[in-house]
Parts: structure tokens; C-alpha cells; sequence
């Protein structure tokens, strides 16, 4: 679990900007927030929690409290939802989200499934809005196959990839993204890449900002 556990959000790029945005009313949601650890790192480091959301589609938050020890003073709007069938919760933050967090989300599916679910994730945005966020890539795009005799199947994107899949969104939706990514080896955070090489040895970290600009 100690992986997931990682605040990657602390080593985007733009996090600085993130923290700044939030100290002024911007709003935030955390898609596949787990137990809420990034969440709880933005507010120490300045975020007021009045526009903060989190998302999953299967309840951590209990367990989250129970970790942190914080039910009595860390409280967050949390929705358990799936983004790809939005309820309630999240069709009320449609078109009101300013910074957008999706870590370690898209590579756990097939491309059509990622592609269908960034136009999903896009209804949540507004002009301006920022989506940002880690996850397993690849120098040469390819498919990651689970165990023997299992149907477990998803595809591993690289950056040139990636931009493409969001100039489609674009396109899908009406929107224009400005798509930054690039490739951190898992040493650069911190990791011993034995720890990561049941997945391959061409498996990375992609870091990646998206800007909406329209």
C-alpha cells in the first residue's frame, strides 16, 4: 500500500500554481482519491478546504480516517461514484472544477476505455481548468496483459500517445487541451525499479498537466 501512498501531486509541476489557485477560491477533485493522502498534503500546505472534492468508486474514506486519526478535523466532500457512469454527486461538480487530480487512473484500461472516459472526466472542467496527474508509461505505447488465464488486459501509453488521445477529446467534446507529459524513471522518485518490473522493465512514471484552454 505504501505506493499508493505517495503524494505525486507534490512533484508536479504545476503544484506551485495548484496551491496558489486554491488559496484564492479556485475549486479541486481528486479522482481515485483511496484514502485521501493527497488531499490531506494540499490542505497542509495551505489549500482551504471549502472547494475540495473527492472521488472513488469504492468507499476508503472510513479506513483514511482511521489512518490519518483526522475524522474530527479533516473533513472533505467525498462522493463514491464511478466517473465513467457519473451520479448525483458528480453531475453537480460538472462544469464547475478548476483543477482536476487523476492519479494512477487511466492506465488500468484499454485505450477506447481511456479515451471514453477522459470525455467523461472533461464534463467536470471549465475553460482554464487544469487536469494533472500520474501514471504507469511507456517509451513505445503497448499492451499490459495480466497473469496467465486471466482477461485482464489495459494499454500503456507514452507521451506523443497521450496527446493524441486528449487532441481526440478535444475534438470529441468541442474543447482544446494544451497536453504536457514526459517520462520520470523510477529512480527520479525515489523507487527501486525492481519493486516495479513484474509490470516490465520499459514500464515508467508519466507525469502529465493538461491545460483547457477552451
Amino acid at each position: 500500500m505504501a505506493r499508493f501512498l505517495d503524494n505525486l501531486v507534490t512533484r508536479s509541476p504545476a503544484y506551485s500554481t495548484v496551491i496558489s489557485r486554491l488559496q484564492n477560491g479556485d475549486s479541486f477533485v481528486d479522482i481515485g482519491c483511496f484514502l485521501g493522502q493527497e488531499l490531506r498534503q494540499i490542505v497542509a500546505d495551505g489549500a482551504p478546504t471549502d472547494h475540495l472534492h473527492a472521488v472513488d468508486v469504492v468507499n476508503h474514506w472510513d479506513l483514511g480516517y482511521e489512518f490519518f486519526r483526522d475524522a474530527d478535523r479533516f473533513k472533505i466532500d467525498l462522493i463514491e461514484e464511478d466517473m465513467m457512469h457519473p451520479g448525483p454527486g458528480l453531475q453537480a461538480l460538472q462544469g464547475k472544477m478548476d483543477i482536476i487530480l487523476v492519479n494512477q487512473v487511466f492506465h488500468q484500461w484499454v485505450l477506447e476505455v481511456q479515451t471514453d472516459a477522459a470525455v467523461e472526466l472533461v464534463k467536470l472542467s471549465r475553460p482554464g481548468s487544469l487536469i494533472l496527474g500520474y501514471q504507469a508509461g511507456v517509451k513505445v505505447p503497448r499492451e499490459l496483459l495480466g497473469p496467465k488465464g486471466s482477461q485482464y488486459k489495459a494499454f500503456l501509453q507514452s507521451p506523443e500517445t497521450w496527446k493524441k488521445m486528449w487532441d481526440e477529446v478535444g475534438e470529441r467534446t468541442g474543447m482544446v487541451f494544451k497536453t504536457e507529459a514526459k517520462l520520470l524513471t523510477w529512480e527520479e522518485l525515489g523507487h527501486d525499479p525492481e519493486e516495479t518490473a513484474y509490470m516490465g522493465r520499459d514500464v515508467l512514471m508519466m507525469e502529465f498537466v493538461i491545460t483547457r484552454e477552451k
